[in-house]
């Protein structure tokens, strides 16, 4: 799929009736006058009168038009990375409560194991669960990793334990990411054991989106598309390789890249801070906001490609020392 999870038009059945129920077929004489909805041929040709007043809006449906090949051929090869994780947080802990439920991870290292999924998968507290493979084996995860701030996690699960399938891993692939890209969500949609929603690409510099209370992902962009996904989709692979996860907002993959190379490495997952938040602002609002032309020029000169700058999002005019944190 290019995360570096995935219909036609329903087409209206007339109800089964029983002959005595059927509608008398009236037969039109050429010479009389059509009456009003009346759309008889004029060479008197036997028709149904229909008692469903929906029925003059039903239009032929044609049969959808199938994937390409190459698509496809994507498709089944991606699915045989994708797994369905069945997880438990037994208590509450840290920001998260208690839970059982699903989501959707995907295969990054078949060697040693490596499932990347979304953070709130992998439960800061005491953790249970197992994942469900295409062939419908069943092995249990553990956690490995769980960032701090950004919306993805690792789970680690025993390559030994796949006997009937030969495991496969999707190849992160940050830049493979493109505005009009067509993509497919491949995941556990609405608690199905795979499904596969269509989208399209349409930003790469979204702000991180706000879910209300509780955990929201800061300090990155996110990519927008729209591919209806629901519950159960999180962590879900989104194209034809992987450039995404989660919701219609995707989490870009250059962060839990780095994250899975460190681990692949036994190195610590280190990161620093700017000790602030921003959010990304196009630059006409950050000309109201005070930019000004000469310093718009000199950015736009050495950045031609972007669009927008990044904005603190509250000015802070001083620091609370640590002791009287510590005295507090």
């Amino acid at each position: 799929m290019d995360l570096n999870g995935d219909a036609g038009a329903k087409r209206k059945r007339s109800s089964i009736t029983t002959p005595a129920e059927r509608p008398v077929k009236h037969l039109r004489p050429e010479s009389s006058a059509l009456t009003p909805g009346d759309s008889t041929p004029a060479n008197g040709t036997v028709y149904d009168v229909e008692d469903d007043e929906d029925a003059s809006r039903l239009l032929p449906v044609g049969p959808a038009q199938a994937d390409s090949p190459e698509w496809q051929a994507t498709i089944e090869e991606v699915v045989k990375s994708v797994v369905s994780i069945h997880f438990c947080q037994t208590c509450s802990f840290d920001t998260e409560l208690s839970m059982s439920s699903q989501a959707t991870g995907f295969v990054v290292d078949a060697e040693n194991g490596y499932i990347l999924t979304n953070r709130h998968v992998v439960c800061p507290g005491p953790f249970w669960g197992y994942c469900i493979f295409d062939n419908h084996e069943e092995c249990d995860v553990r956690p490995v990793y769980r960032d701090p701030v950004h919306d993805f996690g690792i789970l680690k699960f025993d390559p030994k334990a796949i006997r009937y399938m030969k495991l496969r891993e999707l190849k992160l692939q940050p830049d493979a990411a493109k505005v009009g890209s067509e993509i497919r969500v491949v995941g556990n949609d609405a608690g199905e054991k795979l499904s596969i929603l269509s989208g399209v690409i349409s930003r790469l510099d979204r702000n991180a989106p706000e879910y209300g209370d509780g955990y929201s992902d800061f300090n990155t962009n996110y990519i927008q598309a729209a591919a209806a996904a629901s519950g159960g989709s999180s962590g879900s692979p989104a194209g034809g390789r992987a450039d995404g996860a989660a919701t219609d907002y995707f989490l870009p993959l250059d962060r839990p890249l780095r994250a899975l190379e460190c681990i692949r490495r036994g190195e610590p997952v280190t990161r620093g801070t700017i000790q602030t938040q921003w959010i990304l602002k196009p630059f006409d609002e950050c000309r109201r906001l005070g930019l000004t032309p000469e310093w718009e020029a000199t950015v736009r000169k050495a950045a031609p490609t972007e669009t927008s700058m990044l904005v603190n999002g509250e000015l802070l005019t001083q620091f609370i020392r640590l002791d009287d944190i510590l005295d507090s």
